[in-house]
C-alpha cells in the first residue's frame, strides 16, 4: 500500500512539475480576417516560428508551447505588426487585440508581458511627441517664426527626452530582477540614439546584468548581455560623441548622476546634483560599520587639505536609528556633508548605486562622471595634486 501512495504521490510531482513548463497563448484578433497569425520565440538572432494559424470571420486563436525559463515571443500579423510578450513557465496569457494596433492589446494572466508593452508603448508615445516637434520645425524653416521659437522647441524637445530616459531608469530600477529590464536597456529613437544616452547611464547595464545572471543563468537573452556589456560600453561612447540629442540638450541644465535627495542632521533635504564642488566623494557607510568608521578617519585628513579647492563629500548612511547616526557624527567631527536613508539596507539609493558592501564610495569628476569606485587615499591625493594646482 505505501508503495503504490509513494507511486501516487510521485506521478503527482511529475505532472506538477510538467504542467508548471506549458504556456498557453489564445484569445482574439479582430480585423484580421485572412491573415496569418504567427506565434514565435525572440531569440538573440532573431525570431524562431513556434505556429502559424490564418484567423478567421472570428479571429480566434490558441498556441501552446513550453518554457523551464521566461521567455521573449511575438505575436505578429505581418513583419511591423507584432506583439512582444515574455512569458513565464505554467502561464496562461490571454489577448485582445486589434490586427492593425497590435501594441494596444490587452493582455491577461502575464504581469512580464505587461511591463514589456507598457514600456514600449511610451517609447512610442515619446517618438510621436518629438516627431510632432520635428514636423513643426519643417513647417516654419525658412520664415521669421523658425528664429523666433527654435530654442523654446529645442527646450521643449530635451525636456521630452529627459522624461523618457528618467522614465526608463525608473522602469530598471523598479524590475531589476525581471527580463523587462533588458528591453529598457536597449530601447533606442533610432538607429543611432539611445533613450538612455549619458555616459552615466552605462551603470544601468552592470547593474542589471549583475541582478539577472543571479535569477536566470540559463538565460540567452542574459548571457548576451553579459557577452555584450563591454561592447555596450564602447558604444555609448563612440555614440556620445555625435549624437543628435546631446547637440538639441548640449545648452541644458544636466542632472550628472542619479539623484539622491535625502535629509541632513537639520532635517534639511540636501540634493547631491545641487553640489557645487570640482570633485565630490559620494559615499555610503554606517555607524554599525567598523571599516566605515575606519574610512571616516582617512577621509577627514584628505577633507581638510582639499575642501577648500573643490572637494565635497556628500555621505549617505544607510543607519535604521537616527540617533546612532547623529551622535558618530558630533562625536568623530564629521563635519562633510551627512545625510541619511532610514530604510536601511532597502535603501532605494542603494539600489540605484548598486551597493554591496559598506563603505562604498564613488569619486565624481567636474563632468558628474564616476571615474572611480572605492579610490584609496592615494588615489584621491595623487588626483587631487593635480586636478587643484
Amino acid at each position: 500500500m505505501k508503495r503504490i501512495l509513494y507511486l501516487f504521490i510521485s506521478l503527482l510531482i511529475l505532472s506538477s512539475c510538467n504542467k508548471s513548463s506549458k504556456i498557453e497563448i489564445a484569445g482574439t484578433i479582430e480585423n484580421g480576417v485572412g491573415k496569418k497569425l504567427t506565434f514565435s520565440e525572440l531569440l538573440i538572432s532573431g525570431t524562431q516560428e513556434i505556429d502559424t494559424i490564418r484567423l478567421d470571420s472570428i479571429g480566434n486563436f490558441k498556441f501552446k508551447s513550453s518554457t523551464d525559463i521566461p521567455r521573449f515571443y511575438h505575436l505578429s500579423v505581418s513583419k511591423n505588426t507584432f506583439l512582444t510578450l515574455l512569458i513565464e513557465p505554467g502561464e496562461s496569457v490571454q489577448i485582445n487585440a486589434d490586427a492593425s494596433y497590435m501594441s494596444k492589446a490587452i493582455i491577461k494572466g502575464s504581469e512580464s508581458s505587461g511591463l514589456i508593452q507598457k514600456i514600449n508603448n511610451q517609447l512610442i508615445d515619446t517618438k510621436a511627441r518629438l516627431d510632432s516637434l520635428t514636423d513643426y520645425i519643417e513647417t516654419i524653416k525658412g520664415s521669421d517664426k523658425f528664429d523666433q521659437e527654435i530654442n523654446g522647441i529645442n527646450n521643449s524637445y530635451a525636456v521630452i527626452v529627459d522624461e523618457q530616459r528618467d522614465s526608463s531608469i525608473a522602469f530598471i530600477i523598479n524590475n531589476l530582477n525581471n527580463l523587462a529590464s533588458i528591453v529598457a536597456l536597449y530601447q533606442k529613437y533610432d538607429d543611432k540614439n539611445f533613450v538612455l544616452y549619458k555616459n552615466r547611464d552605462l551603470q544601468y547595464i552592470k547593474i542589471v546584468s549583475e541582478a539577472l545572471i543571479k535569477k536566470y543563468p540559463e538565460s540567452n537573452h542574459v548571457k548576451a548581455l553579459i557577452a555584450d556589456k563591454e561592447n555596450l560600453f564602447k558604444r555609448y561612447n563612440q555614440l556620445k560623441t555625435d549624437m543628435q540629442l546631446n547637440e538639441i540638450t548640449k545648452n541644458q541644465d544636466v542632472v550628472s548622476i542619479p539623484e539622491i535627495y535625502l535629509p541632513n542632521q537639520y532635517g534639511d533635504s540636501v540634493s547631491i546634483n545641487g553640489i557645487d564642488a570640482k570633485y565630490i566623494l559620494l559615499n555610503f557607510w554606517a555607524t554599525w560599520s567598523k571599516e566605515s568608521i575606519q574610512r571616516n578617519i582617512e577621509l577627514k585628513e584628505i577633507y581638510k587639505k582639499y575642501h577648500s579647492k573643490g572637494f565635497e563629500i556628500y555621505q549617505v548612511s544607510l543607519d535604521t536609528k537616527k540617533e546612532n547616526w547623529t551622535r558618530i557624527i558630533d562625536f568623530d567631527q564629521l563635519s562633510w556633508i551627512n545625510v541619511i536613508d532610514l530604510n536601511g539596507r532597502t535603501s532605494y539609493y542603494a539600489k540605484i548605486y548598486n551597493i554591496r558592501d559598506l563603505p562604498t564610495s564613488f569619486l565624481i569628476n567636474p563632468d558628474g562622471d564616476i571615474v572611480s569606485v572605492n579610490p584609496s587615499k592615494k588615489q584621491l591625493t595623487s588626483t587631487f595634486e593635480y586636478a587643484f594646482k
